[in-house]
């Protein structure tokens, strides 16, 4: 468990990089710290995204038969889908993406989020739906996988078949890779000396926030790749410098 900790504290903390400011969000393991009343966009959208992610884990479960209460990695509870939450384990990701591409491209925002009478941040319907969107979005994206394409909530029900024909002994191992997820790279070496060259004030005249344009400097010193919607690279390609 100390070796989980720790790999969560990094992957949170490298995680927490890519987030502007104003989001507020400091670390999935913070909000635990936190007073009950509180909490921030980020991890709002990532506790909805994953509630979504569980009811794709249960129609899988429940479409080949398996009881959702008996896990393996987590402890088994009747009030407790604890299959759905292993199965959940290889595909988090995708979610973490979902909230990545709603903050980059800035399609949510503070009036997407209502306080509640208990002070506890929600989403609303409209914060609600666009984080199901982003969800449905990358889960209906193909991936190869066993020499075939397939939609990742697909994949999600291969893996639970594989299960069932392990448990069965149809199976001799079961095999615990995924299905690997690839990112084509927006960011030619022209965009990322753009990036690196223009100034905050000068990105703001053009519209935008800062804090796009500090994640995307952060990325482009780093070589990290990163993604821009349509408007983003458009602007940045007309711009010429001093």
């Amino acid at each position: 468990m100390g070796v989980e900790g720790g790999v969560a504290w990094k992957y949170w903390n490298e995680f927490s990089k890519a987030i502007p400011e104003k989001y507020d969000f400091c670390s999935r393991i913070e909000q635990y710290r936190r007073p009950v009343a509180t909490g921030d966009m980020v991890n709002v959208m990532l506790n909805y995204g994953y509630a979504l992610l569980e009811a794709e884990c249960l129609r899988a479960i429940n479409t080949v038969g398996l009881d959702a209460h008996v896990g393996f990695l987590h402890e088994m509870n009747p009030s407790k889908n604890s299959l759905a939450y292993d199965l959940q384990e290889p595909f988090r990701f995708l979610v973490d993406l979902a909230v990545i591409n709603l903050v980059e491209t800035e399609k949510i925002d503070t009036k997407d989020f209502i306080r509640t009478e208990s002070y506890s941040l929600r989403l609303k319907p409209s914060g609600a739906k666009k984080v199901t969107e982003e969800f449905q979005n990358l889960m209906n994206k193909k991936v190869p996988y066993q020499k075939n394409s397939v939609t990742w909530n697909y994949a999600i029900l291969l893996k639970t078949r594989e299960l069932v024909q392990y448990l069965i002994e149809k199976r001799n191992a079961i095999e615990f890779s995924k299905p690997e997820f690839t990112i084509d790279r927006q960011d030619s070496e022209d965009i990322r000396q753009k990036i690196l060259n223009i100034s905050y004030t000068e990105w703001k005249n053009m519209g935008f926030s800062k804090g796009t344009l500090h994640y995307m400097k952060q990325n482009a010193k780093a070589d990290k790749p990163f993604t821009m919607n349509a408007h983003v690279r458009e602007r940045l390609e007309m711009w010429e410098g001093l």
